[in-house]
């Protein structure tokens, strides 16, 4: 084995601390189903007057918006993740 042992001193390290490090990707965008909301039943077919799937949109970046229907969820998190693809690009 080795005499060199890990020490916790980082003075002289090539690498910033992770506080200091600005994040590699400032975005995380995902889906998160709102707590008490009710799934439809099997295909999206639900009991006449029952809750709509409802979803969330977040983003690490600060986007997140209000429980809304799962096809207008779709549409902003398809363009959020063109607005991500254009800073990238």
């Amino acid at each position: 084995m080795s005499d060199h042992r890990f020490t916790p001193d980082d003075t002289g390290s090539l690498i910033a601390p992770a506080a200091a490090r600005t994040p590699r990707h400032p975005h995380h965008l995902r889906y998160e189903r709102p707590a008490g909301t009710a799934r439809t039943g099997p295909g999206g077919h639900g009991a006449a007057g029952a809750p709509r799937d409802l979803t969330v949109v977040t983003c690490a970046c600060g986007l997140t918006t209000p429980a809304m229907p799962d096809a207008d969820a779709r549409l902003v998190y398809e363009e959020h993740r063109n607005v991500i693809r254009d800073e990238t690009g």
